[in-house]
Parts: C-alpha cells; structure tokens; sequence
C-alpha cells in the first residue's frame, strides 16, 4: 500500500499574493489588535491577569508615559499621574485583580504610589498616611497584594511608627486600602521583610532577622494582610512555589547543619509539613494541579509525588516529569531513551504515551504536550492526553531546527485557551534561523512567520505580544490576534464509517476484517488521509503488516476514503498501531489523530 507522508517542506497553508514589502504593522500572521508604538522594551508590564488590559511605557523626553490599553474595547485607558521613570520594577498588577501600582517622584529619596483599578476606572494615592521611600539599590519595590488590597512597602509612619527593632530606612509596611491605614510588618523586637504575595488573595511569606536586604535571614513567618504571625522556632525559608489557589507554599527550610527538609505551609490551618523522608532526598519541590493536595518532589533521580491528604508517597518516575498546569495528568520519562509514560492522576492509570520524542511542554489548559521528535532536530508534534495520540507538523526548513522551549516556566509561550503556540526555527547548534512561527494546535499547522519577536500571551484569551526591535531597548509594539481571517472552519472532518480513537482491528489467520477510513472538509476542499505504523511504545515501523492493503478513493467535493482490508497469513507479523490523520490540500489543517490496534487473533 502506498502511504501518504508529510511533506518535506513546512506547510504554512495558500501562497499568499505577491504584494511586494509588508506594512510597517504586519504581523505576518493574523491580524492587529493594537498598534502601540515605541514601548521600552524588556520593561513593559504587559498584560493585566485577565488579559482585559495592556501597560506599557512609552517614551517622553527623560522620563515614560505609563499608558493602559483596553484589549476587549480596542482603545486607550486615559491615566492620570503617570508621568514615571521609564523602569518598570516599580510598575506591577496585581496578581489576579485588574489593578496596576506605580511610583512617581515626589520630594527627595520619596515617592507617591498611584493604582488604577478597572473597577471603577479611577486613579488613587496609595498609603496616604505614610511615607514611601524611593527604592534604593538592591532594595524591593512596593509590592502589591494578589487581590489588590494591601501594598507592602519600605517607609515610615507617624501614625503607626516602626518598632525600634527596624532600621530608619528598612522598615516594612503594609497599607489596607480597605481601611486606609499603613501597619509596621514587623513586631516587637524582630526585624520583618516581606519575602512574597501568595497568587491568590493576600497570604505572604516573610523574612526575619538582619536589618537589610543583604543580611542573612535568621527565620521566618507567614501571615495575611498586615500580620505576619511568628512561629516559636523559627528557621530561614526559601520558597520553591505557591499552590495556583494561594493557599499553600512550598520550599526549604534551613534548619543548619545540612539537614534542609522541603515542606509545605499551609495558610488555612497554619501548619508546616515536611516532605514525607521515606520518598528519599527531595531537591526542591512544586504544586501539581489547581489545588494544594499533591506536590511533586524533584530527587537526585526522578520524582515523587506527595499527596498530602491521603498521607502516600509513590514514586512518580525515574527520569524527567512534566505536570500538566490542570493536574490530572503527568508525562513521565522512561529508561529507554525518548519514551514517555503518562498517568492520569484522578485514576491511577498509567500507560505508554504515543508521544516519543525529547522535551518540551505544556500548553497553559493542559490540553496539549508540544514537543519535538527524537533526536531533537526533526518534526514538531504535539501530544494529545485524552486521547493519547500524537498529531505531527511535518519536518523543519532546509538546514534548521524546531526549537520549543522545556518545562513549567514556559507555559507562557502558548495561549491561555491552548489554541496557538510559538515556535523557534534555529540551527543543529541551537542558534537562530528565521522568524519564529505560531502553531494553531487546533487545526495542527503551522502560521508565519512572525514579523517580530513573541514576547508572551495574554492569561486569556489568545492575544499576542510582538515586539520589533528598535535600537538596544526600544520595541516598535504590536498586540496580535494569531487567528487566520477569516477564521474559516477548514479542519477535515472524519466520515461517520470512519472507526472511533482506540477501535480495534482484528482477524484471524484465514479471515478478514474491512475498515473504512474517511474524510473531507466542509468548504468542499481536497483532503488527503495520512496513515503511520508504530508498536506500542510509540517506535514508528516503516512498513504496513503482513495482509494489511487499502484502495483509496477519492469522493466529490474533495472528500477521500480508503476501504482497506487486513487479511493476516500464517506467518503473520506481532500487534501494530495504525496513526490516521487527514490533512486540507489547500490550508495545511489537520484532523485529529485516530489510532487503532491491529492484531492477528
């Protein structure tokens, strides 16, 4: 049987026509949603938690113009007082409330701190009643609660004054906008520093001991809102992460004398808990899912996972683990090189992933793994869990390499529906070799390239960051909506005889099975099926099994069909997989991936 297969260049979808330059706002993919201009680059404070707004800091003579952009209502927000420094460390949202602090100059070594909140749309002076000291080097900026509540900063208060314990010019404060009083961090006669909000709510962690940023810590506490309650026997603590829902973090606790033990503080009921021991030495240690229930401890070899309310400790795997950021599922390494396994962790159930390749990540809904193929040059393909079948985008150009990038941090790099995802082309050294390119994971091609450089997606929605280097800090700054136009529905649609994902094709030595696969597309373009064997671990197998044939047809309106036969001979070959994919001729979109066993009994 001849099988159809990938293309050996990368299908971007139709030619478009020859216009001659592009504008100065394409984006070679998709369309603008907003031109900013010249923005300072690396120092935009970028997209609001929701993605609703943009900031970014536009230059004005000597200073920035600090300006706001309403994605969802395509203009600009107009700010007051927002005249700052062209720094963005002192320019932050809330973590996960429509609220952006800043600070402006105001009489020497002080500054006044302004939040606009979307909710009314106003401009405020934040901590009033106290003294906010410009930061110095090395020292934090104010830092802003998740909920937008309380701002921490370094300053002084007549009202409510420092203990004594607290350096003139390192005392820590905490403003309730809700009251509109500001409150020493520390108490009594131990020097506090707040360490780091919690994502949700207004939980922190802290620092005590020392009298400035560069001393070392003797311990450390945990509060919410101004209070910070002091344990009995306090030791430093080191963060690792905070659970998505803010309610627990996890780290090291330096207990002195080389035995640090991870554990976790939970805010609800105020306990700390150590990583189970019997897991063995945990190096550092992460949340898995949306809750604060399991934690994955990282060891010298593979990983463990603790779920804290069942009190177990099981052995997660022997090599490298990728959690999914919606916690059910967890794709492991395995001893033999580019196999993967992958556990749902609702059920227990395990089994090989289809997925063989090296690293890469998760997509921000844990719906898709992206990644590469084995050997690290060769095809991108993205991984589905629910259905665990693997869909490929074909090699890379002429003489280059995909590049996506590995691990947890890097779930930034595809947007917060899991649609579209970016994409490096770069040499076998790792250098770069073009434009980058935006995956649409759900119709499995590739778009571009980009005229600019990703600089992240928005938390919702889809809408991307796009800088073009002006100079050594300025961009030219681009927000981009990478869905085509139109966003036709092009994706080929299987046929109604077409067997479900994990149907079985059987037959015994002297009989038959038949099975018909079928396609086509809604707008009546060509589309051709895509056949690929393997064995159960994912290895591809060059050729079909012994007694396996398909006539291939081609219906109106572009549909296509095989009607293929699998009679097996008495030397029949072991139990195969058969990968079936379809792809549009004219735009490149495929279909999802539908996988069948096929065996001789």
């Amino acid at each position: 049987m001849a099988l159809l297969l990938c293309g050996a260049g990368v299908l971007l979808g139709p030619a478009p026509a020859a216009t001659g330059a592009p504008a100065a706002d394409d984006p070679g993919l998709g369309s603008v949603v907003a031109d900013l201009g010249t923005v300072v680059a690396y120092a935009a404070p970028g997209f609001s938690p929701d993605g609703a707004y943009h900031a970014s800091l536009v230059p004005a003579g000597d200073r920035c113009d600090l300006r706001v952009f309403d994605v969802r209502a395509r203009k600009p927000v107009g700010l007051t007082h927002a005249h700052v420094l062209c720094d963005a460390t002192g320019i932050r949202w809330a973590a996960d409330t429509d609220t952006l602090v800043w600070l402006v100059d105001a009489a020497p070594g002080l500054v006044i701190a302004y939040a606009w909140d979307a909710d009314p749309g106003q401009v405020r002076v934040q901590a009033a009643d106290a003294e906010v000291f410009a930061p110095a080097s090395g020292y934090p900026r104010p830092q802003v609660s998740a909920d937008g509540r309380f701002l921490a900063f370094i300053g002084r208060s007549d009202t409510h004054p420092a203990p004594a314990v607290d350096p003139s010019r390192n005392a820590w404060f905490v403003w309730d906008r809700s009251t509109g009083v500001s409150l020493p961090l520390s108490a009594g006669d131990v020097h506090v520093e707040l360490g780091q909000w919690a994502p949700k709510g207004h939980a922190f962690f802290a620092g005590t001991g020392g009298r400035t940023p560069f001393d070392l810590r003797t311990g450390a506490c945990f509060g919410s809102g101004a209070a910070c309650r002091l344990p009995a026997d306090p030791h430093p603590f080191f963060a690792d992460g905070w659970s998505v829902d803010g309610t627990a973090v996890v780290g090291e606790i330096v207990l002195g004398g080389g035995d640090n033990v991870i554990a976790v503080h939970d805010f609800g009921d105020g306990s700390t808990t150590p990583f189970p021991t019997r897991a063995g030495r945990v190096d550092y240690a992460l949340f898995v899912g949306t809750g604060a229930d399991r934690v994955l401890g990282y060891l010298r070899e593979g990983t463990a996972l603790w779920t804290r309310t069942r009190g177990t400790v099981v052995r997660s795997s022997v090599g490298v683990a990728y959690d999914s950021p919606t916690g059910p599922y967890l794709l492991t390494g395995e001893p033999v090189r580019d196999a993967f396994r992958y556990v749902n962790l609702d059920t227990g159930a395990s089994a090989p992933a289809t997925y063989r390749g090296t690293g890469g990540y998760w997509t921000m809904d844990g719906s898709s793994f992206l990644g590469l193929g084995p050997g690290g040059c060769s095809s991108l393909r993205q991984w589905s869990p629910a259905t665990n079948t693997v869909s490929l985008f074909g090699p890379p150009p002429p003489r280059s390499c995909y590049s996506v990038p590995t691990g947890p941090s890097s779930r930034s790099s595809s947007s917060a529906s899991g649609r579209f995802a970016v994409v490096s082309v770069v040499t076998a050294g790792g250098a770069s070799a073009g434009s980058p390119y935006v995956a649409d994971l759900r119709r499995h091609v590739l778009s571009g390239p980009l005229r600019g450089y990703p600089l992240g997606f928005a938390p919702a929605g889809d809408v991307l960051e796009v800088g073009r280097p002006l100079g050594f800090d300025r961009y030219h700054l681009l927000l981009v909506d990478p869905r085509p136009v139109p966003d036709v529905d092009d994706k080929p649609r299987w046929s109604p005889a077409t067997p479900a994902n994990g149907a079985r094709v059987e037959a015994a030595v002297g009989e038959q099975s038949h099975v018909q696969l079928g396609a086509s597309d809604l707008q009546g373009t060509p589309v051709n099926l895509y056949l690929r064997w393997r064995d159960a671990d994912g290895v591809p197998i060059a050729s079909a099994p012994k007694g396996w044939s398909c006539e291939r047809k081609r219906l109106a309106a572009g549909a296509t069909v095989a009607d293929c036969t699998f009679a097996p001979p008495r030397d029949f070959t072991a139990v195969r997989y058969l990968d079936v994919s379809v792809k549009n001729v004219a735009t490149g979109a495929q279909s999802d991936t539908r996988s069948y066993r096929v065996r001789t009994g």
